[in-house]
């Protein structure tokens, strides 16, 4: 589907979705969401640029529920993952607002997609994988914000304190990670070079990290 991603919003379906989210979370809450989608808006944008074909609407609704639910306890409510809870609540929720079957079984698969070790495939499961990432390559002070947010959500949802060294040996595993990844999708994330701009703005974002002495003021 052709046409700007934020044309598709539906401000019932978001109320509905919001009231999922706890704001108490400093990271995964609905703001983190309205990120996603803005980065959405642009990946979308040049899918359609380059030529991609991609669903609009199954990008939309995966990133409203990506993290639903978040701030439950996924294990102790029978899921693998939080991605996978967060893809139960996606079938809980859009049928109510005339999602039928076969796109929501692509919104499903592309929330499933952001998962640490998901399997993305399909230009919309790239498409919500990569605006989920996006706050990885943002300029380094937003990076920065981020960060720490997902450091004091981490203290909160596990009781306990992180110093800061240790912070930095998590996000280098974490973000090592991501960084062995390819997500094939446009020109941004991937280029003949091997090298993509997303790429080097996360490594940049790293090194920066870990070159910081102490943990910087929120």
């Amino acid at each position: 589907m052709s046409g700007s991603l934020l044309q598709r919003r539906d401000r019932r379906l978001e109320a509905r979705v919001a009231a999922l989210y706890d704001a108490r979370l400093p990271y995964h809450n609905f703001d983190h969401v309205q990120d996603t989608l803005r980065a959405a808006e642009e990946i979308v944008a040049r899918c359609e640029a380059e030529n991609i074909r991609i669903d609009g609407d199954v990008v939309y609704y995966a990133l409203l529920l990506h993290d639903a639910g978040y701030q439950e306890d996924h294990h102790a409510l029978g899921y693998r993952s939080k991605e996978a809870y967060s893809a139960a609540l996606a079938e809980e929720v859009l049928p109510e607002f005339g999602v039928g079957p076969a796109q929501l079984r692509k919104t499903v698969d592309a929330i499933l997609a952001t998962e640490r070790d998901g399997v993305f495939v399909s230009a919309e499961q790239k498409a919500v994988r990569a605006a989920d990432l996006s706050g990885m390559a943002a300029d380094y002070p937003e990076f920065l914000r981020k960060s720490l947010r997902l450091k004091r959500e981490y203290e909160l949802l596990h009781g306990a304190p992180v110093s800061w060294t240790d912070w930095q040996h998590t996000s280098r595993e974490v973000l090592g990670h991501y960084l062995t990844q390819e997500i094939r999708l446009t020109s941004y994330f991937h280029d003949r070079h091997g090298e993509s701009t997303f790429h080097r703005a996360v490594r940049s974002n790293l090194q920066q990290l870990l070159a910081e002495p102490v943990e910087p003021a929120a």
